[in-house]
């Protein structure tokens, strides 16, 4: 009764004085307590992507306070948000949409491609300080090869480490770099260590005494070891022993020399409206990734699937000392998953030079020029290779396994047996393990996704690329019926992201809408007439269900208040229907902003 009597009191007490009160507290209140908006978007399309299925709210006006979003709706009410100090961005019939959330591209690669003689420069640099030499090879012929070897060894200390790298995609003839041993190399290097790495890395080559070296570390027994038919060691490493020695053996390139390179490549990524991308990282890159963070100049997000996952034996070994940490790290750079090896390598017609090596049921028909795989390839079914076991490992340990490279139906098939086996342990359902690419997705495959929960990165270059070459190779029914099949990925309800994996125009997002709605490859022909889906879902993938790859829904992709402010304002509306489907690609990004910064380009206040 006493508490009673005291609440009507003071309720009679707040009627006399409440507004002197509020008056006088209005006034005293600090700015960080109460202010306008920062920026109000107005006259504009605001698309929201509010809801999980099309159609989301496109609304007029956008205000942002302290790097999120505060309130989207009308003019006439988000203006009256706006006080002396606001920006006013008059859109003036232009567009905003959330930030663009790239699920499968690797910005660290093409930092190399870009400009080779910077990376190269880096990485001499790095052996450099690590007491390795650094020579370039000349893949010519054996004798040229060897001839460069010999020149770096008289240069080198005694005992010093040589290293160089192959890539069949640069250096001349494959057939020198498969046939190379350790016999060879010891007669002109006997006693410096060499390690030569190949392509990414899962292959490499060594002389007798860095061989010795890794097996006083590792072991003599490894199916990594290879051998020739009298049962002699080679010095041709691959699989996890190749991998072991990239990652453990080889000291990494110093996080300040690859970050002018990783920024400068990142910075092109604004233009096209991407604020977060996601890739697979080695300890090396996330080590950089880390660093430009810390030191302020990361030009957007990256969220990351560790590759500590590939080719490792000691996996689970690894997770159980690492805790749980899926999902933690910064507002610009975290951990959402383990990525482990690729279930095959590159589709016919690929620019390696080593098109065709993907794993497929289906046998080929037609043979292009330069596929070095006549039975197609698959890296799950090379001796050692501990995939298989992997997503189980992960799952036990409270990870997800994201950042996968499947190409072919039967690697895929492989990677879904897994997840299932993962899930008879413990479930996997609802922690979305994921996949990336989908050339060739069976109606069975779908199944079996959907059952799991699995998601899937999809990216449009490999249909606008790729679909006449998996006709050629494996018929014209595969090529229109299981080539990213998205929308019966979408109608089984399997949720499905997008990503570039490309470094020239094709990592332009309207590019991709362009090549998600027509379907046309680069030819002008039609692949999977049924498979095409309208831009309201394609911008879905782009944003609000990236965002879920990425285990950052709550923060990012769509415009709702009080998720992060990242933001890509476009010079036309891609849903308006007057713009025609082949010209989505040439709608251009203004500005793009990231948390509530404006990162490229500009707008004039108003």
């Amino acid at each position: 009764m006493k508490e009673a009597k005291l609440a009507v009191a003071l309720c009679a007490l707040a009627l006399v004085l409440g507004p002197a009160v509020w008056v006088a507290r209005a006034q005293d209140f600090a700015p960080e307590v109460l202010h306008y908006a920062d920026m109000v978007f107005y006259n504009g399309h605001v698309l929201t992507m509010d809801r999980d299925q099309a159609p989301f709210t496109v609304t007029e006006a956008l205000a942002v306070r302290d790097g999120r979003i505060l309130a989207v709706g009308e003019d006439e009410r988000i203006l009256r948000m706006a006080g002396p100090d606001t920006a006013r961005m008059n859109l003036d019939g232009r567009a905003v949409m959330p930030g663009i959330i790239d699920t499968h591209s690797h910005p660290q690669d093409y930092a190399r491609y870009r400009d080779i003689r910077a990376y190269q420069t880096a990485l001499v640099r790095g052996l450099r300080s690590n007491g390795i030499r650094y020579i370039t090879a000349n893949w010519e012929t054996m004798e040229t090869v060897l001839a460069s070897f010999k020149k770096g060894a008289e240069v080198a200390s005694d005992g010093q480490w040589i290293y160089t790298a192959y890539f069949s995609s640069v250096d001349a003839s494959p057939e020198v770099a498969r046939t190379l041993s350790r016999f060879e190399l010891d007669t002109v290097a006997p006693n410096n260590p060499i390690w030569i790495k190949k392509g990414q890395g899962s292959t490499g080559i060594t002389n007798t005494r860095m061989l010795e070296i890794i097996q006083g570390i590792y072991g003599q027994e490894n199916p990594g070891y290879l051998k020739n038919e009298e049962g002699v060691l080679t010095g041709q490493l691959r699989g996890p022993i190749a991998e072991t020695v990239m990652k453990e053996v080889i000291p990494p390139i110093p996080p300040e020399l690859l970050a002018p390179l990783y920024k400068k490549e990142l910075e092109d990524w604004l233009a096209y409206g991407v604020t977060t991308i996601s890739s697979k990282l080695t300890g090396e890159h996330i080590t950089a990734f880390s660093y430009m963070d810390r030191e302020g100049i990361l030009p957007l997000r990256v969220a990351y699937s560790h590759e500590i996952g590939v080719l490792n034996n000691d996996l689970e070994r690894n997770l159980r000392r690492w805790g749980g940490i899926q999902g933690h790290g910064t507002d610009r750079v975290w951990l959402i998953g383990i990525s482990i090896n690729n279930t095959d390598d590159d589709p016919p017609g690929a620019a390696t030079g080593m098109g065709g090596g993907i794993c497929t049921t289906v046998p080929k028909i037609h043979m292009l020029p330069g596929d070095a795989y006549p039975e197609g390839n698959c890296n799950w079914d090379m001796p050692g290779d501990p995939s298989l076991e992997a997503p189980s490992i992960v799952n036990r340990y409270g990870y997800r396994v994201s950042g996968v490279h499947a190409y072919g139906d039967k690697g895929v098939l492989q990677a879904l047996a897994a997840f299932a086996e993962a899930n008879r342990e413990k479930s996997i359902l609802g922690k979305r393990f994921a996949l990336d690419h989908g050339p060739m997705i069976s109606p069975e495959i779908i199944r079996q996704a959907a059952e799991l929960g699995v998601m899937w990165s999809l990216q449009p270059s490999i249909l606008y690329r790729y679909s006449g070459m998996l006709s050629q190779v494996f018929g014209e029914e595969i090529a229109q019926r299981w080539a990213m099949p998205t929308k019966s990925l979408i109608e089984a309800g399997v949720k499905v992201t997008y990503g570039a994996d490309r470094r020239d125009f094709q990592k332009n997002p309207m590019f991709s809408l362009e090549v998600f709605v027509t379907r046309k490859n680069k030819d002008g022909r039609v692949y999977g007439e049924r498979e095409k889906i309208d831009r309201a879902t394609t911008l879905l993938m782009m944003t609000r269900w990236g965002s879920e790859y990425v285990l950052r829904e709550k923060e990012l992709g769509s415009l709702e208040p009080g998720k992060i402010a990242d933001l890509a304002v476009l010079d036309k509306n891609p849903l308006d229907p007057s713009i025609p489907d082949e010209d989505l690609s040439e709608i251009k990004v203004v500005a793009t902003i990231i948390g509530g910064e404006v990162v490229y380009g500009s707008l004039d206040p108003q």
